[in-house]
């Protein structure tokens, strides 16, 4: 899980749109090369510039379909929101880096044993689900990742959907 972490607080320094492009190019990456991606492999997976915007629709397509599967595991009473929930709200109340990168941790390894996502994959996606519910209101994680739940499908139409309307 350390390994996880270390790697967790270097997405945690990506903004919302690098991240998701970031998950666009590792689903991509292990498609195509799935023995040789670790979680250690995935800041070496580069996100060309000139291929930002298709690999931020490939990124987002990846997040809104694994997001409310993994939220039914997690937040939902047949998933439990037990133990794993409350530490989440925990750290998510802290507002650090460092609690950001913790909750990453718990939350690949659910991923790959409920989801079944390869490691470098749910350590992203988990990565997104911290910085989405982070930016929620609320102290806890399934509220305000409930919220993100459709915001997310919505702004699948525009890479860039907030910039967009702000202009125009």
């Amino acid at each position: 899980m350390a390994e996880v972490e270390a790697v967790a607080r270097g997405l945690a320094e990506l903004d919302e749109d690098d991240l998701t492009a970031q998950l666009g190019a590792v689903s991509q990456y292990v498609e195509a090369n799935p023995e040789e991606v670790s979680v250690n492999s995935i800041e070496d997976i580069p996100v060309p510039r000139g291929a930002f915007d298709d690999l931020f629709k490939a990124g987002l397509n990846v997040f809104t379909s694994i997001s409310p599967k993994a939220y039914n595991v997690l937040c939902s009473p047949i998933g439990g929101k037990g133990e794993l929930a409350a530490e989440l709200d925990k750290l998510m109340s802290a507002k650090t880096t460092e609690a950001a990168a913790k909750m990453t941790g718990l939350l690949t390894p659910v991923l790959v044993g409920s989801l079944g996502l390869p490691q470098s994959v749910a350590v992203v996606v988990g990565s997104l689900i911290v910085k989405k519910a982070a930016k929620g209101t609320s102290d806890y994680v399934c509220e305000n990742w409930k919220a993100n739940l459709s915001s997310a499908a919505s702004s699948a139409e525009s890479p860039h959907a907030t910039e967009s309307s702000a202009n125009g």
